[in-house]
């Protein structure tokens, strides 16, 4: 029986992911050992599993998050650990591409509202960056890891099975978080909708979702599910079709005129790059279906496994030509402008622009839902991205050996600072 049939009754726990940047909100991971902190600049560099009893070490992949955008929901509310300001109830202590580390203000000598009535609590949070998914498992087991969330359910039953230390959740993502190729439409070959529209077709995204996401997933049309308030009717679903895709990409000059199995137009190539999260497995193995999805076509995609900081780069200089990425919309105006705005998708729709500006001045009225359906309908013709299907499920895993009281009474994870050590100091 697999862990969602064991935990059917967790199922429905919610958890919110914001934007590209945090497609998971604080994930964490590590092996940070630090010996204290004297007003926060001592170094964490204190070898042994002791050393960090009072530490929270939550577990990340350095393919999904990039160390400089990590992000962290306490009790006063989020805040960007690199962001600005003095009004953190937290200092970091130690940032860098392989582990990040804070040191909450409450706990650190000096400070006038120490409150020793929080010494169960954790002083310390580290995020310990890993380049694998493998190695993350593997750290996991060694009991060096408190925290991390996972996206493959038979990574879950992985560490079930080699060790009892660690509860494992799944808890529901967020309904509106897509897996999609988002296209720089800018590029040469990629800014034609003709050969966006073509790539889409060419997707078999039934084989996607049955291989790596069996009934855990939904496919996706747009930004949001079906069951959405805002999902458009009589939307194109991009159902898998070769032959629409071929007779696209002809409608715009290519063709294979020297026989190599790959299109071409005035000698050049069909041939871009897909840069993809490093990280897991079931992206690498999602990019690899994709590609012979397109060779079938001859369509020759480069696949690029990078780190989220070097797309992240990528991105913003415009220095890509498609990416596989995860975002979490609202179901709001300004997420889609947000997203869907020239951007680092260069995306410049003249008539995407004027629904929009036509949608703000009929917010909160029954006039609006109209728009935002518009919206999509535009965007779904144009194929700024190629989406994929809306993740339902991820796993948490908590080291249950060592904290207790992380849930709250709605069945949700507390902030961090507010779970509790079954070892006291």
């Amino acid at each position: 029986m697999s862990l969602l049939q064991n935990r059917r009754s967790n199922i429905n726990r919610v958890i919110s992911v914001k934007n590209l940047r945090n497609f998971f909100l604080f994930f964490t991971c590590g092996l940070a050992f630090w010996a204290g902190v004297a007003r926060g600049q001592q170094s964490l560099n204190s070898p042994g599993r002791a050393a960090t009893a009072r530490s929270l070490v939550i577990g990340l992949l350095n393919g999904k998050t990039d160390y400089r955008d990590v992000t962290i929901t306490l009790r006063e509310g989020t805040f960007r650990i690199f962001g600005q300001g003095n009004s953190k109830p937290f200092e970091m202590v130690e940032g860098s591409p392989e582990r990040v580390a804070i040191a909450f203000k409450n706990f650190m000598p000096n400070f006038p509202a120490a409150e020793n009535s929080e010494s169960g609590k954790p002083q310390r949070l580290v995020y310990q960056f890993f380049r694998t998914e493998r190695s993350l498992i593997s750290a996991i087991i060694l009991d060096e890891v408190d925290y991390t969330i996972l996206e493959s359910e038979a990574s879950a039953e992985e560490i079930q099975k080699a060790t009892r230390q660690y509860r494992i959740v799944p808890i529901r993502a967020n309904p509106n978080t897509v897996e999609m190729i988002c296209y720089n439409t800018a590029h040469p070959i990629l800014r034609e909708r003709a050969v966006r529209q073509a790539l889409s077709f060419a997707i078999r995204r039934e084989e996607i979702k049955r291989r790596f996401s069996a009934t855990r997933s939904e496919i996706a049309k747009g930004p949001f599910p079906g069951e959405s308030q805002f999902f458009p009717p009589n939307i194109n679903d991009y159902d898998y079709n070769p032959k629409r895709a071929i007779e696209l990409l002809g409608s715009a000059g290519w063709r294979d005129t020297n026989h190599d199995q790959i299109l071409d137009r005035n000698g050049e190539p069909l041939r871009f790059r897909l840069f993809y999260d490093q990280s897991t497995q079931v992206k690498d193995q999602i990019v690899r279906q994709i590609k012979i999805n397109w060779n079938e076509i001859g369509i020759d995609v480069i696949p690029m496994p990078l780190s989220a900081n070097e797309i992240n780069d990528l991105l913003r200089g415009g220095s890509y030509d498609a990416v596989l990425a995860g975002h979490t919309f609202e179901e709001a105006l300004a997420s889609l402008e947000e997203f869907f705005n020239p951007g680092f998708l260069r995306y410049d729709s003249p008539r995407l622009q004027q629904v929009f500006s036509n949608a703000k001045r009929f917010q909160s009225t029954p006039t609006f839902r109209p728009y935002m359906q518009r919206l999509q309908i535009i965007i779904n013709e144009d194929q700024p991205v190629s989406f994929l299907y809306h993740p339902w499920v991820t796993w948490h895993v908590i080291n249950n050996a060592k904290f207790e009281n992380f849930f709250d009474r709605n069945g949700g994870l507390k902030p961090p600072q507010e779970w509790e050590l079954k070892l006291r100091p």
